[in-house]
């Protein structure tokens, strides 16, 4: 006989405030075990995290947000500001980290979740596809220019505003989720037909404007963002398969061309004799058969494209299960695209376990809230999704690529790595996230029901069932 009791779907959802307020206490006993001056900058810290996790937590939870996906975003991110700080007491940065940059990109990302309702608008008119598609052809074309490198690895994703640089690459992530969410609004009925041709012209957009800044990590978000948005949101059809089919193949057809350039190319580099059209190829060929060819002989390049991964390699051979005691600290640019390595052989692989729990946890209820939103706006649904593989799949991108499973991509990592620019998107996806989880939270646990549920759960008249 089933049995159901009403329950509040909150009831259980304040806990989530008080579980990262424990871990930032605890995150603190780490740090001074690794450093005493980095424990002190911590400690400074620790008031405005505190103050910030308390109080957006109780926001959250009054507007019936989701709390698990709450936690999972405030032990992120105060884990990151732990290790930010203790790296630069221990390791060789480039930069220092600035809490005063994490607070205003904090500021930003509530100016932009305020923003949403008039953007919520904006992505139902028939223009804003085309708006999206400007503004990152937009800033493919400033960067092209005006693009610099500032950490020397051939890219030109960086903007210098005075004494600042600014990873424009970022923007194109969100005007890509703009982009899909207009294109699926619940105000435009679009063919099959129409809805692949004009998102195809946007991924060679964004395709064309990656080879010319030769920026392809952030494509890859993109593509599987592409990719995954299509498969999932469009009706079934002969079309959608056919086209996600050619796709694929045209992907690994380019990738075989690659290598199969880089063989002809690389005795005309070695000889300077490169010119015209494969003089501009050449950079981006030698790129994808180095990320391609180290992730499968990491000694290949072992002073170029290898030199990160060996050092990262060596930090997770020395790391143990709270991290390393022989104080190796040889990975170059730790604080951001090496982080994940960095968290381990700082803090350990149970830490680094427990962050990844809390990205997969990001995953599966950004996941659950997308299917909820689609009953309502399709339009809100597909903004949920995309957020949601932006933050996760950028994650899992980069941590397995430093950990030399995957070809690395170079990426910085959602909370943890360094980066005023990328911080400030991460916190205006995760702010977005818990702002459309409002009032749409579902709690059911094995053995009860909602009450919701009461009226299907009664027996028929007409059935006879056992006592």
């Amino acid at each position: 006989m089933f049995r159901h009791r009403e329950r509040d779907p909150r009831s259980t959802s304040a806990r989530y405030i008080a579980l990262p307020i424990l871990f930032i206490f605890t995150m603190g006993v780490f740090v001074l075990i690794r450093s005493g001056a980095a424990a002190m900058n911590y400690l400074y810290a620790m008031v405005p995290l505190l103050l910030a996790t308390a109080l957006t937590g109780t926001y959250a939870y009054n507007h019936d947000a989701d709390m698990k996906m709450f936690s999972a975003f405030a032990i992120l991110a105060s884990a990151g500001v732990a290790l930010q700080l203790t790296l630069d007491q221990t390791f060789p940065t480039m930069t220092v980290f600035s809490g005063l940059k994490y607070a205003i990109a904090f500021v930003i990302a509530i100016v932009f979740i305020a923003f949403y309702q008039v953007l919520h608008i904006i992505l139902n008119k028939s223009f804003t596809i085309w708006l999206m598609m400007a503004a990152s052809a937009a800033v493919y074309t400033v960067l092209y220019f005006k693009g610099m490198d500032p950490n020397g690895n051939g890219t030109l994703a960086w903007l210098r505003v005075g004494p600042y640089t600014l990873q424009l690459t970022d923007f194109t992530k969100i005007s890509a989720v703009l982009f899909y969410s207009a294109l699926f609004s619940s105000k435009s009925s679009r063919s099959e037909g129409s809805i692949l041709w004009i998102s195809s012209l946007f991924f060679l957009l964004n395709l064309a404007g990656s080879l010319l800044i030769r920026e392809l990590g952030s494509f890859f978000i993109l593509y599987f963002l592409h990719l995954s948005i299509l498969f999932i949101f469009m009706p079934r059809g002969l079309h959608k398969r056919i086209y996600l089919l050619v796709l694929f193949f045209i992907t690994f057809g380019a990738a075989v061309t690659c290598f199969m350039l880089y063989k002809v190319m690389a005795p005309m580099a070695a000889e300077g004799t490169l010119s015209g059209i494969a003089l501009t190829l050449w950079p981006i060929v030698k790129k994808v058969y180095l990320r391609f060819s180290v992730t499968a002989n990491i000694y290949l390049d072992p002073y170029g494209a290898g030199y990160q991964l060996m050092q990262g390699r060596k930090a997770l051979w020395m790391a143990g299960m709270f991290g390393n005691r022989v104080h190796f600290n040889a990975i170059p640019v730790a604080e951001s695209d090496m982080a994940f390595v960095a968290l381990i052989t700082t803090f350990g692989f149970v830490l680094a376990l427990y962050l990844l729990l809390q990205f997969l946890r990001i995953m599966l209820r950004g996941s659950a809230l997308s299917r909820r939103l689609v009953d309502r706006s399709l339009q809100d649904g597909v903004v949920a999704y995309g957020f949601t593989i932006l933050l996760f799949g950028q994650a899992m991108l980069v941590i397995l690529g430093s950990c030399n499973v995957i070809p690395f991509a170079g990426l910085p990592i959602p909370f943890l790595s360094r980066g005023f620019t990328y911080q400030t998107i991460v916190f205006c996806f995760a702010g977005l996230l818990l702002h459309l989880s409002e009032n749409s939270t579902e709690e059911t646990e094995g053995g009860e029901y909602d009450v919701d549920q009461t009226e299907s759960l009664e027996r028929p008249e007409t059935a006879d069932y056992p006592d």
